[in-house]
């Protein structure tokens, strides 16, 4: 669709290439348009291909948001203008990771805090656990999945026993199934699901990879022989902070806390759910399940965290 604004000698084209169909105009033809096109131009997409740009503007200001308009109006998600006036909008060479990302969120724009690093679980389709330290930190939470970021509000946090519980503006389909189990055994197999960054080149958003360690349960107890907590021998950095401790069955039976190896009991923050009202489902599975199927669902029901905080 083209749109001619003839009073100041703007011109606007969007294109929408999240279909399987291309047989009009296609983000690259738009892009390879504008190119071609005088200064004071800009190009803007959005994380599902929804594109937009201006040229013949006033001035290159005028330009990405006359772009950045276009992309948001024709349902571009987290839009974000990468050219203007032909150039790329980075303060790293074209070969170095993106590490700049522009998000724009109801009219707001908010930079990720790529220092912060922290995963969550889904409990049922709509709410996700986490640390109470990751939602101190950022102004806004949104989650990553397949390179597109979705968005989440904090619906309550208990710094006490650092726990935060985040509702999910998109339903996922997934969620973990929590252990019935009122006691913890030391010496117990466990394994964690966490996140790391990825290094992909020119990302839209900033993207990761999930990774699973296993262990044993250690301690029974946290520091100070605090029962809420058990610390664990798996390996985990901040990427897994906020994620699930599992069972051998597959069940969820903790939090990690920090890096560690301090978890927080499956015990403890149902009791948190219950206050808030929050469903979640219980298992008495007995039987063990292999690594491969841990990590295969686990990867559909946890989510790595990304911190946003105003531009």
């Amino acid at each position: 669709m083209k749109v001619n604004f003839t009073k100041i000698g703007i011109f606007v084209s969007i294109v929408m290439v999240s279909g399987c169909q291309t047989t009009g105009n296609s983000a690259d033809k738009l892009y390879n348009q504008y190119r071609g096109k005088t200064n004071n131009k800009a190009f803007s997409i959005g994380t599902n291909g929804v594109a937009g740009a201006a040229w013949g503007a006033a001035s290159k200001s005028e330009a990405m948001k006359l772009a950045q308009k276009t992309c948001v109006d024709s349902g571009g998600f987290n839009c974000s203008v990468t050219e203007i006036n032909g150039r790329a909008i980075s303060n790293q060479s074209n070969n170095s990771t993106v590490n700049n990302y522009n998000i724009t969120s109801q009219g707001v724009s908010y930079k990720p805090n790529l220092l912060v690093q922290s995963s969550g679980f889904f409990v049922n389709s709509e709410y996700i656990l986490t640390t109470s330290k990751v939602v101190d930190a950022c102004s806004k939470i949104n989650y990553e999945r397949s390179g597109r970021l979705f968005e989440t509000t904090v619906v309550r946090v208990d710094r006490a026993n650092n726990i935060a519980v985040l509702k999910a503006l998109t339903p996922n389909k997934s969620y973990a199934h929590i252990s019935s189990q009122k006691q913890t055994t030391q010496g117990e197999r466990t394994y964690t699901y966490g996140y790391d960054q990825s290094d992909m080149v020119n990302a839209k958003t900033p993207t990761y990879q999930g990774k699973i360690t296993d262990g044993i349960i250690s301690s029974a107890s946290g520091q100070y022989n605090d029962v809420r907590f058990m610390r664990t021998t798996n390996e985990v950095n901040e990427g897994n902070v906020g994620g699930p401790v599992i069972a051998e069955n597959g069940d969820v039976i903790g939090i990690v806390s920090n890096v560690n190896k301090d978890s927080i009991k499956s015990s403890m923050f149902t009791i948190f759910l219950n206050e808030l009202n929050i469903d979640y489902k219980v298992t008495k599975k007995s039987k063990p399940i292999s690594p491969a199927k841990i990590a295969e669902a686990s990867k559909k029901f946890s989510v790595p965290l990304v911190c946003l905080n105003e531009a």
